[in-house]
């Protein structure tokens, strides 16, 4: 039986800064309580993002088992050309064959058995009058495939089990089916322990691209606004992503444009918290004073990590608020990089004393 396959949203990038980080710490469930388990000194990882041009259309997608045949969607609904959304579920129909041809394509290249499992190929249907001032105003209705599809279990209880795949460029422009891949796209390295630092490049490739979208461009339309990027990347086997937007687009709506970075100021902060306060001697000194002989507590332990932490604060407000005020620092804006940094080590002396 048919049923709508949800493609989810698209967050913003605080969004993905708090999953990763969720993703990072989590190791697992403890099984007598239910609960979850977290590592909170694990460190987060370096990934870079792939960022494709963001369209500005109506989100649908063409979806297929063998069990339960060809349908359409658009984001929130099953579509048929009765029933429409400008014209999507028309034009698929119409061009079944086609869509058809992709689906088969993805399954035997990534060997996905239609049997069990529904294959959904997402894209945005845009053009003609379906948004104004995007990337293709002016030209025909068109659908331009996502970077990724959806495979999903055909047993409806599963779809926790869905996985995303890349599409790898498949399209019939012939048809006006189109991929994003076949347009520019751009990179950005992101350092989950400082995240913020990545900022400003996005907002610069989103600044370069709204005054003259590079799909408008490449369809022959030069000055059509480019209304942002769709960001992705990978890690431990789950799909990351989040988008940027231009000020033309964000306008009114909830979505919220990326805010500048003192780049300069951040630099200080990484500075300090590493080379100032996270000494090899403060925190041995920490060290010293949460498990010491004097305070009776001979057996390292996790649960005193929050007294490890309340040392090295103090104490460097104790002794380098002279660097702090030249630096132009103030304690609260470099707490939580302090903490980052002491935390790792934290963690590595207990296992350290573990081997012992």
């Amino acid at each position: 039986m048919k049923r709508f396959i949800s493609y989810g949203s698209i967050g913003q990038f605080r969004n993905t800064i708090r999953d990763v980080a969720n993703k990072v710490k989590f190791v697992g469930m403890d099984e007598e309580a239910g609960t979850p388990i977290y590592d909170m000194n694990k460190k987060k990882p370096k990934v870079v993002a792939h960022g494709t041009e963001k369209i500005h259309g109506t989100n649908a997608s063409v979806c297929y088992s063998n069990e339960d045949g060809f349908w359409v969607q658009s984001r929130k609904n099953i579509i048929h050309p009765e029933k429409d959304n400008a014209g999507c579920a028309f034009m698929a129909y119409q061009k079944e064959e086609s869509w058809m041809n992709l689906i088969k394509c993805l399954s035997h290249q990534h060997k996905i058995d239609l049997d069990k499992h529904i294959i959904s190929l997402y894209f945005e249907w845009c053009g003609g009058n379906i948004q104004k001032n995007s990337a293709v105003s002016s030209l025909e209705k068109r659908a331009i495939i996502f970077k990724h599809f959806k495979v999903s279990p055909i047993d409806a209880d599963s779809e926790e089990n869905a996985f995303w795949l890349e599409t790898g460029g498949v399209c019939v422009e012939d048809d006006l089916i189109f991929n994003i891949a076949h347009f520019p796209t751009v990179e950005v390295l992101i350092d989950f322990e400082n995240p913020q630092m990545s900022q400003n490049k996005m907002i610069e490739l989103v600044d370069e691209l709204e005054p003259n979208s590079k799909v408008g461009q490449q369809f022959g339309v030069d000055g059509n606004v480019g209304e942002g990027y769709v960001f992705t990347f990978e890690f431990e086997g789950d799909l990351f992503k989040f988008k940027v937007k231009g000020e033309k687009h964000a306008g009114k709506s909830k979505v919220k444009t990326l805010k500048p970075v003192d780049e300069e100021l951040e630099n200080k902060k990484i500075e300090f918290a590493n080379n100032i306060a996270c000494t090899q001697t403060r925190l041995e000194q920490a060290w010293q004073n949460t498990f010491g002989i004097e305070n009776e507590k001979m057996s390292p332990t996790i649960k005193e990590m929050g007294t490890f932490l309340r040392f090295i604060h103090n104490d460097v407000i104790k002794e380098e608020s002279d660097i702090l005020v030249e630096m132009g620092l103030e304690p609260k804006s470099v707490n939580g990089k302090i903490s980052s940094v002491a935390k790792v080590w934290f963690q590595d002396k207990l296992d350290e004393e573990a081997m012992k």
